[in-house]
């Protein structure tokens, strides 16, 4: 999984777009919301990295759900069909 990857690998990662596939690319990779949702979570997933160190696990495993949630949410709430499903 991404958050497996070490600092340089999730960098490069964000580089090259980690969410191709192939020659696909999705709607959300162009909002500039999710771009900066993406770097908010490297940055949590680095201050994770920290927490493990200081043993404090739990807390570590939180701050990686909350970084992978937010361009989570942005990019399923784009990938609606509809105007209707994409104003409720």
């Amino acid at each position: 999984m991404w958050f497996d990857l070490s600092k340089e690998q999730r960098a490069k990662s964000l580089e090259l777009g980690v969410s191709k596939m192939g020659n696909y690319s999705f709607r959300f990779e162009n909002l500039e919301i999710w771009k900066k949702a993406i770097k908010i979570g490297m940055e949590l997933f680095d201050i994770a990295d920290d927490l493990e160190k200081r043993k404090l696990y739990r807390f570590a495993e939180q701050l990686r759900g909350a970084g992978l949630s937010m361009s989570n949410n942005i990019a399923e709430g784009s990938g609606s069909y509809s105007k209707k499903e994409r104003a409720s």
